[in-house]
């Protein structure tokens, strides 16, 4: 389990230093692959989740609209 302790606190971390919000959802579908393959409960994912609202709540605001 420690390493599961370890992979968990990598990815909160890999989320909270994303600067974009296509690194961030990169980021956070791997977390989602990797909790999900893995069984994580949602006490496990608790930490990683919260972060990445933390994170989407603060890039949300660089998102510009375009017209591609």
């Amino acid at each position: 389990m420690a390493s599961f302790d370890q992979e968990i606190k990598r990815y909160e971390n890999k989320i909270k230093t994303c600067t974009t919000m296509t690194d961030l959802l990169v980021a956070m579908s791997s977390w989602q692959s990797f909790a999900d393959s893995r069984g994580l409960s949602p006490e496990e994912r608790k930490s990683v989740d919260q972060a990445y609202m933390a994170a989407e709540a603060s890039l949300i605001t660089q998102v510009k609209p375009t017209l591609w």
